[in-house]
């Protein structure tokens, strides 16, 4: 079965390409935008609510890290949380992507298909000491820390479908920790390390639920007819913020960690997209298409004017803000180490409000690709992606 299929370039990065409908609908999710999209969205001047970028004076403390094709190819950045001080870490002919903090900030974890498809790395904050961790002849994506880093959590289809699975921080004992026929995706470890925020299309339409490290106790927290994608947690473990279908395009939603009052705290005609928190857990930053192409904006987390802290005629995607100062060291949950895949967990319903708008057409798009699972994805769903 052909994986990737980007209007028939087979050679575009991954953020070009889409991955296939599984159960009748786009798996992927994954990020927003980047060319398709800029060919997809209106250049108008789409800013009421917005301000002018303002390198010094935008999001705040910390570091950001996320993925730019300024410089011809897509790469990894990182940026003051003001936007101030860009600065380009990776530097190769592949497409990198989905970049994470290790939370004491000396290391990143991304994926890239520098080996013709995709596998997880880790390199240095400052880009030196790349490290492979992954080797196979299928796609690893999407990988996140355990909060006292000492494993990852990403995705993989060398088993036939999306599934998530566990690694130690060196790459070795990788084991399978969800099994359905459907698409697990965007793992993302809670603060305390005790649970994982993720994606699936398991019951139909793509839907956040979360689940213990080891696989177990999964809960259903979304449930509409359009499609929540790309979890993540606040820093306090009390909320998670996703990009959600539900009212036409797609904007930046926040709720309580149990599912319940979902709010929307974007909008704009255009497509926000791939949350997350800042360190003092005040703002929200995430990539947008309301301009020309792909930014970085950051918003307050109760909705409001949103601050730009990107501005070049490329695209920008996906960041992940990193704490001015790491977490107290949390206590470690036992590591599977048996390659045996576990047994199908049983999804328990949760009652979460939300509302849809009857006889909506969703767009959803990833940075710089057609419905995949990358940053970078665009995904058109007339209730089918």
């Amino acid at each position: 079965m052909t994986i990737w299929g980007g209007g028939g370039d087979e050679s575009a990065p991954v953020w070009r390409r889409k991955l296939p409908l599984i159960a009748g609908i786009s798996v992927g999710v994954v990020l927003v935008l980047a060319l398709a999209a800029i060919l997809l969205w209106p250049s108008d001047d789409d800013s009421a609510g917005e301000d002018a970028p303002v390198a010094g004076g935008g999001g705040g403390g910390g570091r950001i890290v996320f993925v730019s094709d300024r410089d011809g190819n897509y790469e990894l950045y990182v940026m003051n949380g003001d936007g101030s001080a860009e600065t380009r870490l990776t530097r190769n002919n592949s497409a990198e992507s989905y970049p994470r903090w290790l939370r004491d900030g000396s290391r990143i974890v991304y994926e890239s298909d520098r080996d013709q498809n995709s596998e997880i790395y880790v390199a240095n904050a400052d880009g030196s000491d790349e490290r492979r961790l992954t080797s196979n002849t299928f796609d690893d994506l999407v990988p996140d820390w355990s909060p006292d880093g000492r494993r990852i959590a990403f995705v993989s289809d060398r088993d036939g479908n999306y599934e998530i699975y566990l690694m130690d921080a060196d790459g070795k004992n990788q084991v399978r920790i969800t099994d359905t026929p459907d698409a697990d995706f965007a793992p993302r470890w809670s603060p305390d390390g005790r649970k994982i925020v993720f994606q699936s299309s398991r019951d139909g339409e793509s839907e956040i639920y979360t689940m213990n490290p080891d696989g177990t106790g999964i809960v259903r927290l979304t449930d509409n007819e359009a499609t929540d994608e790309l979890p993540t947690w606040s820093p306090d473990g009390t909320k998670i913020a996703f990009q959600s279908a539900r009212n036409e395009s797609t904007k930046v939603y926040v709720m309580n960690a149990d599912g319940s009052d979902q709010r929307r705290i974007t909008d704009n005609r255009n497509g926000d997209y791939a949350p997350v928190f800042s360190p003092d857990g005040t703002r929200i930053a995430f990539q947008s298409t309301r301009r020309s192409g792909s930014e970085i904006f950051v918003v307050p987390v109760t909705g409001g004017r949103a601050v730009r802290l990107t501005s070049n005629r490329a695209g920008d995607f996906v960041p992940t803000w990193l704490p001015d100062s790491p977490p107290a060291t949390i206590e470690p949950i036992p590591t599977t180490t048996t390659t045996t895949t576990l047994p199908r967990p049983t999804t328990t319903a949760r009652g979460a409000t939300t509302t849809t708008r009857p006889g909506a057409t969703t767009t959803t798009t990833r940075p710089g690709v057609t419905t995949t699972t990358r940053p970078g994805a665009t995904t058109t769903t007339t209730r089918r992606l």
